[in-house]
């Protein structure tokens, strides 16, 4: 039987040796962690840009479907996508399209993006639509209005 190693001091070093390596395996293993958390989670854009309304769009269609804005003033929509990049329709990529505007989007699985609505556009009601998966443009959930409005 081995006896344990002691130091100057004549206590027991192996055991605090082992100690130490665990309790500094588990800290790397704590903050890679963090990092992956940190990576993963979705990030608000409100620290980088101001957006004016969020509008999530998934499976299930979009949320809001109907977008009130004024006109003569400049509008950021933040687009957030919280789909699974394993949907068997489309791989989870949705669409925001507003063909009268100019507007085409494909927004990623289980991400955000922002898209900007310009200040000189005139008041009235633009339809939009994801046309990627989920029945496209044709299924009605996937479907919207963008009303653009004077007052």
């Amino acid at each position: 039987m081995k006896k344990a190693q002691r130091g100057r001091t004549g206590r027991n070093t192996r055991g605090r040796r082992g100690l130490w390596f665990r309790a500094g395996t588990f800290a790397v293993v704590l903050v890679a962690l963090a990092g992956v958390i940190y990576a993963l989670w979705p990030k608000s854009p409100k620290a980088a840009q101001r957006y004016d309304e969020k509008v999530t769009v998934s499976m299930a269609g979009f949320d809001p479907n109907v977008i009130q804005l004024r006109v003569g003033t400049a509008h950021a929509l933040w687009l957030v996508n919280p789909d699974s990049p394993y949907h068997s329709d489309g791989g989870g990529v949705h669409q925001f399209a507003v063909p009268d505007l100019g507007i085409d989007l494909r927004v990623q699985p289980r991400s955000t993006a922002i898209v900007q609505i310009p200040a000189g556009v005139a008041p009235g009601k633009y339809r939009f639509y994801c046309d990627t998966c989920c029945g496209g443009k044709d299924n009605p959930s996937m479907n919207g209005v963008l009303q653009v409005t004077s007052a």
